[in-house]
């Protein structure tokens, strides 16, 4: 039974993971960082997964910012013409609702 449950679980955590890595952050030209599928060529070599660990000194703040820009990246793929959403962006992301501005 024990081991129903854990195949259940790394089952269900698989997809996820998968999925994460195809979102990825990088710092553009003027120093913002920036989420997405599509990464510049310009930016390739610095991009890492979303999901990668944030800088040593990251604030509370900016990591809840961090968390939301990425689910928001994540949902992008799944977006439809007239701004809707594929069933199965549900499924794939995590909806984050949008933080606070950090003061």
């Amino acid at each position: 039974m024990k081991l129903n449950a854990l195949t259940l679980v790394v089952a269900l955590a698989l997809p996820g993971a998968a999925l994460a890595a195809d979102v990825f952050r990088w710092v553009d030209e003027r120093g913002q960082t920036v989420y997405g599928t599509q990464v510049p060529p310009q930016h390739r070599v610095r991009a890492v997964p979303a999901d990668a660990p944030l800088p040593p000194g990251t604030s509370a703040c900016e990591a809840r910012w961090h968390r939301y820009l990425a689910s928001a990246a994540c949902f992008d793929q799944y977006r439809v013409v007239g701004g809707g959403l594929k069933p199965e962006a549900y499924r794939r992301c995590t909806e984050v609702p949008q933080p606070d501005p950090c003061t």
